[in-house]
């Protein structure tokens, strides 16, 4: 009888002891939810070298300067992307995120169609007879 008692308890300790080492663990999820904020109005001078740009807005008191990154999209209100150059003293949107004091531009929207400047050279002949 000893023996059955030794080995029934043997096996409640290691059963015990099994159930002691299993990890419990308890699965969390972090949603963070980073909003993008909009601003409408003309961009009055964009910087490559600073990348910056400045936009002022009927709305606004002051230009409001925000950088942009290589990662920023610049497109045209049917999603076609265009040259940062052909945006200066066009109406845009831009979609921005605060990193600390800087404004960063994640997309700039123009909101009408770019203006393509065509020069025509018209030639005169005239002939005096």
């Amino acid at each position: 009888m000893n023996t059955q008692r030794f080995t029934s308890t043997l096996s409640l300790a290691l059963a015990l002891g099994l159930l002691g080492s299993v990890a419990i663990s308890s699965a969390e999820t972090v949603t963070t939810t980073e909003k993008a904020t909009t601003y409408s109005g003309v961009v009055s001078e964009i910087n490559p070298t600073t990348s910056t740009m400045i936009i002022k807005s009927e709305t606004a008191p002051a230009p409001v300067t925000y950088t942009y990154t290589k990662q920023t999209a610049f497109v045209d209100a049917q999603g076609n992307v265009v040259s940062y150059e052909t945006i200066k003293n066009a109406p845009v949107t831009v979609e921005y995120t605060k990193d600390g004091d800087r404004t960063i531009v994640t997309r700039v929207v123009a909101t009408r169609p770019a203006v393509v400047m065509h020069k025509e050279e018209t030639t005169t002949h005239t002939e005096t007879r």
